[in-house]
C-alpha cells in the first residue's frame, strides 16, 4: 500500500525590498494627489457654472489656474514625506539608498501623473468650451495658448511638475539635516532651481526671450531636466550622509 507524502505549504511571497520601499511614498503621494485633482475639478465645475450664469459664457480656461497648485501642493507633500518617513524607513531596517531610489521614483511617477491629468483636463475643458461656443483663453502666460498641441502642453508642464516633487525632497532633507533655521536660510538654494525653471520661458520677462519660438520649448525642457538632475543628485548625497535617530 503506497502512502502519499503530505504536500508542504508554499512559502508566502515576500515583496522585493525595492517594491516594499516604494509602496509607502507612492501610495501617499498618489492618493493625496488624486484628492487634489478631485478638489480642482469640483472647484472648476462650480466656478464655470456660476460664471456662465452671471456672464452668459466663460471664455477662459478655468483648469489652467490650477497650474501653481499642481506645482506647490506636491512640493509640500514631498517635504513632509522626507521629514516623516526617512526615520521610519531606517528604523524598519531598510537602507538610505533604497529610500533615495524609492522617493526619486515616486517623484518622477507622481510628477508625470500630474502632468498627464492636467493636460487631459485642459484639453477636455477646451473641447467642452468649443462645443458650447465659448473661447478657452489661457491667462497664465507661462502656459501655451488655447490652441496649443498636446506636445506643447506636456513639454511646458511635465519638466516643472516633476522638478517640483524633486525640489520638495531636497528641501525636506536639508531641513531634516540642518534644522529649521539653516533649512530656511538654504531655501534660495533648495527652491531656487524650481523658480529658475519657471523663468525658463519666452515671455518678455523670461530667461529665454529672444530665442526663436521653435527653440523655446526644447530649451525649457533641457534646462529644467538639467536642474532636475542636479537637484536629485544633491538630494541623494544628503540622504546618504544623514544621521537619523530611530529612537
Amino acid at each position: 500500500m503506497s502512502t502519499v507524502a503530505p504536500s508542504l505549504p508554499l512559502p508566502a511571497r515576500v515583496p522585493s525590498p525595492a517594491r516594499h520601499a516604494l509602496r509607502m511614498p507612492l501610495t501617499l503621494t498618489v492618493t493625496l494627489g488624486a484628492w487634489f485633482w478631485v478638489v480642482v475639478l469640483v472647484g472648476a465645475t462650480v466656478g464655470t457654472v456660476v460664471a456662465a450664469r452671471v456672464a452668459g459664457s466663460v471664455d477662459v480656461a478655468v483648469i489652467a489656474f490650477a497650474r501653481q497648485g499642481a506645482i506647490w501642493f506636491p512640493f509640500s507633500l514631498t517635504i513632509a514625506l522626507v521629514a516623516t518617513y526617512l526615520r521610519v524607513h531606517v528604523a524598519a531596517g531598510m537602507t538610505r539608498r533604497s529610500f533615495v531610489r524609492a522617493t526619486l521614483v515616486a517623484a518622477l511617477v507622481v510628477g508625470t501623473g500630474h502632468t498627464v491629468v492636467m493636460t487631459v483636463l485642459v484639453l477636455a475643458e477646451r473641447a467642452l468650451h468649443g462645443a458650447l461656443g465659448w473661447d478657452a483663453r489661457i491667462t497664465d502666460t507661462l502656459l501655451p495658448g488655447p490652441h496649443a498641441t498636446v506636445g506643447a502642453l506636456l513639454a511646458e508642464l511635465g519638466p516643472v511638475l516633476v522638478l517640483a516633487n524633486l525640489s520638495g525632497l531636497l528641501v525636506g532633507i536639508v531641513y531634516l539635516r540642518t534644522g529649521g533655521w539653516w533649512g530656511t536660510l538654504a531655501l534660495p538654494l533648495t527652491v531656487g532651481p524650481l523658480l529658475l525653471a519657471q523663468a525658463l520661458n519666452g515671455t518678455d520677462d523670461g530667461l529665454l526671450r529672444g530665442l526663436p519660438e521653435a527653440s523655446v520649448a526644447p530649451a525649457h525642457v533641457l534646462g529644467t531636466a538639467l536642474l532636475g538632475a542636479a537637484v536629485a543628485a544633491a538630494y541623494a548625497v544628503l540622504v546618504r550622509g544623514a544621521t537619523v535617530r530611530t529612537t
